[in-house]
């Protein structure tokens, strides 16, 4: 199975220059050629869940997210909400064993929170790989370092 797609100038190794082309063509595709994103949260979604889309929304900023990604931004917003439902429940528990019983659920839902966060750009680390300029991985010789 391949890695994840990397944008052009994070590429490495030498590619053809059919293969940039066709690398800056789809980077172009998923920037400009496809359909904004909803900015008004789907009516299925729960009440925390709208909150939360609205939240990314308004704050996506330059963020390549697309209607194309909607439904994995959805995905995020109802896993949050899950998450957020689970917080109140362990909250409310009357028992150790009670409290006990929502640990593994939460654990699914932080986990998948986080893949889906990282993939949608949400998260710091995500955000900064986007923005990384490519570093020269060339290794130096001796003569190069100290002449």
């Amino acid at each position: 199975m391949a890695g994840k797609y990397k944008v052009l100038s994070q590429s490495r190794g030498n590619l053809t220059k059919a293969q940039q082309e066709a690398h800056l063509q789809a980077e172009i595709l998923a920037t400009d050629g496809l359909s904004k994103l909803q900015m008004t949260p789907p009516a299925h979604l729960e009440p925390i869940a709208k909150q939360e889309y609205r939240r990314i929304v308004a704050g996506i900023g330059t963020l390549p997210l697309r209607n194309l990604d909607r439904t994995e931004l959805e995905s995020y917003c109802t896993w949050y909400a899950t998450y957020r439902h689970i917080i109140k429940a362990m909250q409310e528990a009357e028992t150790e064993d009670q409290y006990l019983s929502y640990v593994s659920d939460l654990n699914k839902a932080t986990t998948a929170i986080k893949g889906l966060a990282s993939d949608l750009g949400l998260n710091v680390n995500s955000r900064m790989s986007m923005n990384m300029p490519k570093q020269d991985d060339k290794k130096k010789s001796i003569t190069d370092v100290f002449g």
